[in-house]
């Protein structure tokens, strides 16, 4: 998702000569979430994530470094699986940072279903298709059906909870 500079969204310090580090990088990702938000999910997730709602979460060095996150909860309507809404930056081919909000959701197997949600349009098609209660499982049905276009878990072998 491309945001335009002028809508108060932060880019990636790389260039910087003292990088953002553990709890000021996870501070920085809580509040780059929210302004995406208000930028890109004007009629949707914004009015629906309270400010500051989200936990932040620094980066994770080792084999497979990742970059700071955010995660915001979403609820449940089990009080057992929740949904919840990632965000993190990405640098595409050219390097140009790219801000990437993922819904998590549960499904009725035990795994999770990851939806990247490059626009609002894409949130209200994946919603709509939904034939579940708000924060319940989604049938295995639908997570096979929208696969293909998911970004992550393919193979339909995420056991994990999100974080």
């Amino acid at each position: 998702m491309t945001v335009p500079p002028h809508t108060g969204v932060k880019h990636d310090h790389s260039d910087e000569t003292h990088p953002l580090r553990g709890n000021e990088a996870a501070i920085e990702a809580v509040l780059t979430a929210d302004a995406v938000l208000i930028a890109a999910f004007p009629g949707t997730l914004s009015p629906a994530i309270a400010p500051l709602a989200w936990t932040g979460y620094p980066p994770a060095e080792g084999l497979l470094p990742y970059p700071a996150c955010a995660v915001a909860y979403l609820g449940s309507a089990d009080h057992i699986h929740g949904w919840w809404l990632h965000y993190t930056q990405r640098h595409d081919q050219l390097g140009e940072v790219q801000h990437v909000l993922t819904l998590v959701a549960p499904c009725a197997c035990g795994t999770y279903l990851h939806r990247e949600l490059p626009d609002e349009i894409t949130l209200n098609t994946v919603l709509d298709a939904l034939d579940t209660a708000p924060g319940a499982p989604v049938t295995c049905e639908h997570r096979l059906s929208i696969r293909s276009a998911s970004h992550a878990d393919h193979d339909h072998n995420s056991f994990e909870p999100p974080l």
